[in-house]
């Protein structure tokens, strides 16, 4: 009973930690909503050592709905300099299998926190793949190179 209390409460924590939306404004267009004619555009910015923000966010000017069959909304991968994958997320969280969805009005954005300081990497470079894990449709990949000192 406990070790399913703990699988819940972490996926939980989870997937309620980056499903937040926000109004972040790049630009105005003609009508003054932040929105760029365009699509869903990902980014991922390292805001502190070890510490990444991944962001997708609706430059298009209608609402867009992402379907998903679990609580898990993102993946990410970590490959060392040699292009080997040494990190997956999914292949050590658990997620709720329950059907879910987001939706992104103009201009909002999803934003996740991906911190990867208990990873213990060693000093050396590597790059941070990071995508959405909808049922159907685009993955909104980016990747960063990072080196750890």
């Amino acid at each position: 009973m406990k070790k399913w209390f703990i699988i819940l409460l972490s996926a939980f924590f989870i997937t309620a930690c980056g499903t937040g939306n926000s109004e972040e404004s790049q630009g105005e267009n003609s009508n003054g909503s932040g929105v760029a004619a365009g699509e869903m555009e990902p980014s991922l910015v390292e805001k502190s050592p070890l510490v990444f923000e991944y962001t997708v966010k609706n430059q298009t000017e209608q609402e867009v709905t992402l379907e998903f069959t679990s609580s898990q909304r993102y993946d990410f991968s970590v490959e060392n300099k040699q292009g080997e994958e040494i990190y997956l997320f999914s292949s050590v969280a658990s997620f709720l299998q329950a059907i879910g969805e987001e939706t992104v009005k103009p201009g909002e954005s999803l934003n996740y926190e991906i911190i990867l300081n208990e990873l213990q990497l060693e000093k050396g470079d590597y790059t941070l793949n990071v995508w959405m894990t909808p049922k159907e449709g685009k993955k909104y990949q980016v990747k960063q190179t990072f080196s750890v000192k």
